[in-house]
């Protein structure tokens, strides 16, 4: 076949075979694009949807519950009780009985006994709702919390009376709940319904039932219609039991989804996949609506089931879901192929012609390089070629004369060879010189150096590697690196130099331990990169190497500062909820002691509950003393004295440690808390004696110390004078995972039953929240010694007396702020005993529109620190704005430390911490009302 036809099917074939290769990959990588970015648009859309749907509904109970504790609604239920709660239980019964029998056989709603309850005040009040929601709402009952009809828009139900599965639902015992019941279709509206009931409150009592049946198909039709637009493609709301609530097109609860689906939304939130439909295939995304799952609160469908509601919920969540044919998904990447095949033959074609055309002009003038090759092989070095062309092929014709004439002279002279050698001499000192060079380079670095051969063993190091490794250079020559670390370590670094050795790519660095001559352990970071001959063949491996142990400890020592941070942000938080909750508690409790003498027969448990209380108060001091947000009276303390007690204390109660106390007779005094300080040395007394079971020494010392004396930590110590206490035990000492964790709330090595876990989290946060630090060290089987670092003090020591607060009542008006219930509730019922008249408000924003209607009444302001949107901070400025006299006293779970402290410095009068008592608040209250009257 002559060349040019081998270079033109030669051109057709590798064509044809790169056009295939490049449509497949092509439409694979389009495929593979568009399903992954159809995936997360198509679930992005249901996501969308899933989230306006679930806003949708919180904004509907939103407005249930406004409507719900509208006074007009709360007056008529509270009268409607009133009269019911006179009858006795069965003449209650037979009321509502007759009631609910009336109810159902008047059939005309024109009918007296029917506008009683359709055309009284409270149900004109919910048409008028009706008309300004324009729609959004079908029927709407209102019943008291007997269950007996109160009021209703109109007549279609067939009862009188709230004794069905959605009043039950609600009402919950007496407990109250907020549910969604998947009611159908409501003729008041003429469409589908979902029904929303709240229960009615007066303070924690449920005193009545509001039931409005939501019109909402038209929103979630605009919903679900939008998403459609933004995808071509289909939207369903679906239960997760696969009945489809709104499908466009189709009668709601009317139709099921494909029977795969179920099992995915059980199973999953939020996910996209693809589905096989009779031969069609599908890009499905689904999301769940948060609300519905009932994990907002509410609930959603129901248990209980009615005649008239055959397709209850039955407690089923709703999805979103999307539907989108996947041939329109993939037309893109099927139009693309076609058209780049279509340009991939033309191309073919052209190049074909090409290369044939090609082909013939090359040909002839390498038959004639043929030729000339034959007679220059027979010995004929006198005949040339000629070809006159400006192409490889005439240089290719000028280099093979060239060959020609270099054969012709046949003679290589003395001086050429001299030359040659001389060069090469020049090269090798050169050479000798740059080596030189380099080895007084790796003299000098810090760093370590090293070669080995393939098999992994050293053939040269620098000083600085022998420094790292603790062996002399002689010792290390010839060892292998696996002498140098642990089996698992090992196993790493073969891995890494093979993998060097099969890709020629070096490694730039990578962590290891070793263990140096001295058995000691150290982390360094090491490279590698192949060494090869002067034929590129791999002969071995180098690198450097640097000792990183100190980093690495800092690092460590910097991650569990960062952690304890962590950690004590959280215990804070845990506590002020806590202490709120104890709050509500214990005001409770001391309102109904005040109402009862000491020998009524509740006395006692009324006492144990806030005992109770005062004990759960000093579990959260303990978390808020972690988080360093305690409330401390710092004053000066003899810190000997106090150690001396507490011990003496301590080794009485422990017959089996014997206590040794070495303590500086002119040891500074400290600024401090001595009951906190007491804790914490009780904390480590404790725990020094649970690591010595069977009996052994504690030894106490205390000296004077400056910042100066205070080296080798990671924290930064601040200039001055510190008293140090070390307690030294000689116990079991503790393992690496203790010695990690000891600081951390709740943890504990005593078991559940022994300890709670705060006792070192607490003495860590007091000692922080004093200005101070606290280091130990220890090990398994070598006891273990804190050392605790407190500022020094030059003040006068003086002991003082704290009398107990004693019930003090008074009168005015006082604003209550407070955004938990329960505080609010037995807030205000505290002050209301204490003589005083109460204004309350949940939030800030209220408290600041209260406060501008009454700031010429209000006495005072009783004032949450801690609340959502407008805090107490916010709050203060705004009141003090309008009036620069307002008296406030500021109130919180958490210390009077921290923000607290910055609004008592803008003028706050004073501060209490929860839970108090009553006695307390009473002393607080009275100290600034009487401020500016003296």
């Amino acid at each position: 076949m002559k060349f040019s036809n081998k270079l033109s099917f030669t051109i057709f074939m590798s064509g044809m075979i790169a056009l295939i290769l490049l449509s497949f990959t092509i439409y694979k990588f389009s495929y593979n694009s568009i399903i992954k970015t159809q995936f997360m648009y198509t679930k992005s859309i249901a996501i969308e949807v899933s989230d306006n749907i679930d806003h949708l509904l919180e904004e509907k109970i939103k407005t249930a519950l406004t409507l719900a504790n509208t006074p007009v609604i709360k007056n008529e239920l509270e009268m409607s009780n009133f009269f019911y709660t006179k009858l006795s239980g069965e003449k209650r019964k037979e009321s509502i009985n007759l009631l609910n029998e009336k109810w159902k056989s008047t059939k005309d709603p024109a009918d007296g006994f029917i506008l009683k309850f359709t055309d009284n005040k409270v149900s004109r009040f919910l048409k008028d709702q009706q008309a300004v929601l324009k729609s959004e709402y079908g029927e709407i009952f209102l019943t008291n919390k007997f269950g007996a009809l109160v009021a209703s828009t109109t007549k279609l139900s067939t009862f009188a009376h709230g004794h069905k599965y959605w009043w039950l639902g609600s009402y919950d015992n007496g407990k109250g709940a907020v549910f969604f019941d998947d009611r159908g279709y409501d003729d008041s509206v003429d469409g589908y319904v979902l029904g929303l009931i709240v229960p009615v409150r007066k303070g924690a009592e449920i005193i009545g039932i509001l039931k409005c049946n939501l019109n909402i198909l038209g929103s979630i039709s605009q919903l679900i219609s939008g998403a459609e637009d933004k995808l071509i493609g289909k939207f369903k709301l679906t239960r997760s039991g696969g009945m489809i609530v709104f499908e466009e097109g189709f009668e709601p609860l009317s139709t099921r989804i494909h029977d795969s689906i179920p099992k995915r939304l059980k199973n999953k939130n939020e996910e996209t996949f693809i589905l096989n439909d009779s031969g069609e295939k599908y890009l499905v995304g689904l999301s769940e609506i948060e609300l519905t799952k009932g994990e907002k609160g509410y609930g959603f469908g129901g248990t209980f089931q009615s005649i008239d509601h055959k397709k209850g919920n039955t407690g089923e969540s709703w999805y979103v879901v999307g539907y989108r044919e996947m041939s329109t998904a993939l037309s893109p990447a099927i139009e693309s192929t076609k058209w780049i095949t279509l340009i991939g033959f033309a191309i073919i074609a052209v190049l074909v012609a090409v290369s044939y055309l090609f082909g013939q002009k090359i040909a002839k003038p390498l038959e004639k390089l043929n030729k000339a090759t034959n007679i220059i092989g027979k010995g004929d070095f006198k005949h040339r070629i000629n070809i006159r062309r400006n192409d490889e092929i005439g240089s290719l014709a000028h280099s093979f004369n060239n060959m020609a004439n270099k054969l012709q002279e046949n003679t290589t002279t003395v001086e050429v060879l001299e030359n040659e050698i001389r060069h090469r001499k020049e090269t090798e000192k050169a050479l000798q010189r740059s080596e030189e060079k380099y080895r007084t380079i790796l003299s000098s670095i810090e760093d370590g150096y090293y070669e080995m051969d393939v098999a992994g063993n050293l053939t040269f190091s620098n000083d600085s590697l022998c420094e790292i490794f603790g062996y002399s250079k002689s010792e290390l020559m010839e060892r292998n690196y696996r002498q140098y670390t642990d089996e698992e370590n090992a196993k790493k670094l073969y891995q890494i130099f093979n993998k060097v050795y099969k890709t020629g790519k070096p490694d730039k660095g990578f962590d290891w331990e070793i263990v140096t001559k001295d058995n000691a352990a150290r982390h360094i970071e090491t490279s590698v990169s192949l060494r090869k001959d002067l034929e590129g063949k791999p002969i071995g491996f180098q690198g450097i190497v640097r000792n990183i142990t100190e980093k690495k400890f800092l690092q460590a020592q910097l991650q569990q500062a960062q952690k304890m941070e962590s950690i004590g942000t959280l215990a804070g938080g845990i506590a002020h909820n806590f202490n709120n909750l104890l709050m509500g508690i214990l005001g409770n409790a001391s309102l109904m002691l005040m109402d009862i003498d000491s020998e009524h027969p509740h006395s006692k448990y009324l006492n144990n509950i806030k005992d109770q209380v005062h004990s759960g108060s000093k579990l959260t001091s303990q978390l808020i003393g972690f988080a360093r947000e305690g409330s401390y009276e710092v004053k000066p303390v003899n810190l000997n004295r106090l150690v001396k007690e507490t011990s003496d204390t301590f080794g009485m109660a422990k017959k089996d440690v014997t206590v040794h106390q070495e303590l500086s007779e002119k040891l500074y005094g400290i600024k401090a808390d001595q009951g906190q300080i007491e804790q914490v040395l009780l904390n480590l007394f404790v725990n020094a004696a649970d690591a010595m079971p069977g009996g052994g020494d504690l030894f106490l010392k205390t000296i004077n110390v400056t910042d100066k004396d205070i080296t080798g930590k990671l924290y930064k110590v601040k200039p001055g004078k510190y008293a140090l206490l070390t307690v030294r035990d000689t116990g079991t000492g503790m393992d690496k995972e203790t010695r990690e964790r000891i600081f951390e709330p709740f943890f504990t090595t005593k078991g559940l039953a022994s300890g709670t876990g705060l006792g070192m989290a607490s003495a860590y946060g007091i000692i922080k929240g004093h200005g101070g630090y606290i280091d130990f060290d220890s090990d398994k089987g070598k006891g273990t010694t804190f050392s605790i670092y407190l500022p020094a003090t030059e003040k006068e020591i003086k002991m003082e007396n704290v009398l107990p607060d004693e019930l003090v009542k008074g009168k005015g008006i006082i604003l209550l702020v407070d955004d938990e219930e329960m505080v609010l509730d037995a807030g205000g019922q505290m002050l209301e005993y204490l003589g005083y008249e109460v204004l309350t408000a949940k939030d800030g924003k209220k408290a600041i529109e209260l406060y501008k209607e009454n700031r010429d009444r209000i006495d005072m302001v009783l004032l949450d620190m801690v609340m959502p949107v407008t805090g107490g901070g916010e709050s203060f400025d705004r009141m003090k704005e309008m009036n620069p006299e307002v008296k406030v006293l500021l109130s919180s779970g958490y210390s009077i430390d921290g923000e607290a402290k910055e609004i008592i410095k803008r003028g706050c009068n004073g501060f209490i911490q929860k839970p108090f008592t009553m006695e307390k608040l009473s002393n607080q209250i009275k100290s600034i009302l009487d401020m500016g009257n003296e």
